[in-house]
C-alpha cells in the first residue's frame, strides 16, 4: 500500500441553510492520480475550494502526511506543496507565458525591494517547461491575451509543472485541449505520478478518466455515491453513481424538417485565420464546424456575430446583408455564447435575472427604464423552462455552476428572439446530465425553425447533435458531412 499523503475526513460544509457537504471523506495516496466526478453542484469543486484555502470546512478535518492542517487562504495551501489548475483560467491576460509561469515565484538578482529579476533565466525555464514537456510552440513575449485559448490552459499547466507541488488540483484540465495536447497533458501526469506526486483529477470527460485515473471517487448531492479502482469501473457505472439512475436518450431526436436558408456565408474571409468560406444554414438546422486548434472555426462563428472584421465575401440572414458589426448582427437576430463564459459571457457581480435580460433591453424597457416586474416573471419562466438550478432570478451568477451559467447564456438569446444561434464550445466544463439539457435546450430552438452553429472540439457531440459538419483546415472548408453518416475517425482524418 502507498503511503497516504492527503486525508479529507467527515467534510461538511454549509453556506446559510443550505448544506453543500455532507461529510465526505477523501484519501489521496503517493504517486495516485484520483478522478473526483459528480454533477454540477455535487459539491467537487467546494471540496476542492476547502484543499485550497479559499472556503472554510464547517467542521471535519484535514490530514497531510498523518499530520492535522490548518489550509486559511491559498497561501497556506501553496506552502503545503498544493498547486491547483482552475476549469476558470487565473492567467493575468496582459502578462506574456513567462511572467505567468513565475507569477509570486520569481527569480530575483538579490535581496530587497530594488532587486532585479532574472527575466533572461525564467524565459529559458518557461521555455523548457512548454517547449520541452509541453510540446507547446508558442511566442514567450506576447501577452497571453493575444494567445488563442487552448496555450493559455498550457500555461496553467506550465505554472503548476514549475511550483513542483507534492499535491496537483487539475480541474477540467482539458477542457480547451485538442486531442494532442491532451496527449502530451497525460505524458505529463505519468511523468508526475513516476516522481511520486500525486494528483486530484476532475473532469467531465468520463474517458478520460478512465484512461488517466487509478481510482475514481463519485460525489452525488454532497456525499460520496461510489469509489472504486478506477479497472473496476465502465461508462454506466460512472454515470449511473453521479445521477442517480441510467441515463439514456442524451442527444435529441435528429428527426427535423427543414426549412428555407436562414443564413448564407459566401465566400468570406477575415483575411488572417480563414479564407473562401462557404456554407448555408437552414431554419431548423443544427451546422456542426470542427477542426483542430487553430483551423479557423472559431473565428468564422466570432465573424458572424461581427466580433471580427469581414475583409471579404458577403453574409446574409434571409437574403439581406447585415452590418458586419456586433450591433449589427443582433439587428439581424443573431445570438452567440463565447467558449470563455466568464471572461466574455457573463456579468459576474449582477444577478441571474439582469443576466438573462441584457439582450433584451428595448423588449423590457419603457422610457428607457427597464419593467423589473416584466424582467423577473421572464426569468422565472426561463428557470422553469429550462430547469435552472438556482434560489431565484435575484441569485448573482457567479455562484452557479457551469451547467446552469451556460443555461443563462441560452436563455439570454432565447428571450432576445434570436434566429441564428452560434454556440462555442456550449457544453465545455459542464456534467453529462447538463450537456443533455443543453441539447435539449438546443434541440427546442430548431424545432422553433431557429438555426444553430455548433463549434465544438468534441466529434462525438456534433456526431450526435448536428444534421451537417464543416470540417475546417488551414483555415479552409475541406469536408461537409453529413452528421448521421459521420463517424469520429471520419472527422479527424479531414481534420489532419
Amino acid at each position: 500500500m502507498k503511503d497516504i499523503v492527503l486525508e479529507m475526513k467527515d467534510i461538511h460544509k454549509s453556506f446559510g441553510q443550505v448544506e453543500v457537504l455532507k461529510g465526505v471523506d477523501l484519501t489521496l495516496h503517493k504517486g495516485e492520480v484520483l478522478g473526483l466526478i459528480g454533477e454540477n453542484g455535487a459539491g467537487k469543486s467546494t471540496l476542492i475550494k476547502i484543499l485550497c484555502g479559499i472556503y472554510k470546512a464547517t467542521s471535519g478535518e484535514i490530514r497531510i502526511h498523518g499530520k492535522r492542517v490548518d489550509i486559511p487562504d491559498a497561501q497556506a495551501a501553496q506552502r503545503l506543496g498544493i498547486s491547483t489548475i482552475y476549469q476558470e483560467l487565473s492567467i493575468i491576460p496582459e502578462l506574456n507565458a513567462a511572467q505567468n509561469i513565475f507569477l509570486n515565484r520569481e527569480q530575483a538578482r538579490g535581496k530587497g525591494l530594488f532587486a532585479g529579476l532574472r527575466e533572461k533565466e525564467m524565459v529559458k525555464v518557461a521555455e523548457e517547461i512548454l517547449s520541452g514537456q509541453l510540446k507547446v510552440n508558442m511566442d514567450l513575449g506576447i501577452p497571453l491575451k493575444r494567445v488563442k485559448l487552448a496555450q493559455k490552459q498550457m500555461v496553467e499547466i506550465a505554472r503548476t509543472v514549475y511550483a513542483d507541488a507534492q499535491i496537483i488540483i487539475m480541474d477540467e484540465p482539458t477542457a480547451s485541449l485538442q486531442a494532442a495536447e491532451r496527449e502530451q497533458l497525460f505524458r505529463v501526469i505519468r511523468e508526475l505520478k513516476a516522481k511520486g506526486r500525486s494528483v486530484i483529477f476532475i473532469s467531465h470527460h468520463l474517458e478520460e478518466l478512465l484512461e488517466i485515473c487509478d481510482t475514481i471517487l463519485i460525489l452525488r448531492d454532497g456525499q460520496k455515491a461510489d469509489e472504486a479502482p478506477a479497472a473496476e469501473f465502465g461508462m454506466d457505472r460512472i454515470i449511473s453513481g453521479m445521477v442517480g439512475k441510467e441515463l439514456k436518450n442524451k442527444y435529441p431526436q435528429r428527426k427535423r424538417q427543414l426549412g428555407e436558408v436562414l443564413l448564407e456565408a459566401e465566400n468570406i474571409s477575415d483575411g488572417k485565420a480563414f479564407g473562401d468560406v462557404s456554407f448555408e444554414l437552414r431554419q431548423g438546422e443544427i451546422l456542426g464546424i470542427v477542426g483542430l486548434e487553430g483551423c479557423g472555426k472559431n473565428e468564422v462563428v466570432r465573424t458572424l456575430f461581427g466580433e471580427r472584421q469581414l475583409k471579404a465575401g458577403a453574409i446574409r440572414v434571409r437574403g439581406r446583408v447585415y452590418r458586419n458589426s456586433i450591433r449589427g448582427a443582433m439587428a439581424a437576430d443573431i445570438g452567440f455564447l463565447p467558449a470563455e463564459r466568464k471572461v466574455e459571457g457573463l456579468f459576474l457581480k449582477q444577478d441571474l435575472a439582469w443576466n438573462m435580460s441584457v439582450a433584451s433591453l428595448k423588449k423590457l424597457c419603457r422610457y428607457r427604464t427597464i419593467r423589473k416586474a416584466q424582467e423577473d416573471q421572464a426569468a422565472r419562466d426561463f428557470i422553469g423552462r429550462l430547469n435552472i438550478k438556482c434560489s431565484g432570478s435575484a441569485q448573482r451568477i457567479a455562484s452557479l455552476s457551469g451547467g446552469n451559467q451556460q443555461k443563462v447564456m441560452l436563455s439570454r438569446w432565447i428571450l432576445a428572439d434570436a434566429q441564428v444561434l452560434l454556440l462555442e464550445e456550449p457544453t465545455r466544463g459542464i456534467d453529462i446530465h447538463a450537456k443533455t439539457e443543453v441539447y435539449e435546450t438546443i434541440g427546442a430552438c430548431v424545432a422553433e425553425k431557429k438555426g444553430v452553429i455548433v463549434v465544438s472540439s468534441e466529434e462525438e457531440e456534433v456526431i450526435g447533435i448536428c444534421d451537417r459538419i464543416l470540417v475546417m483546415k488551414h483555415g479552409k472548408v475541406v469536408a461537409v458531412l453529413e452528421a448521421a453518416k459521420a463517424t469520429a475517425e471520419e472527422i479527424k482524418q479531414y481534420a489532419v
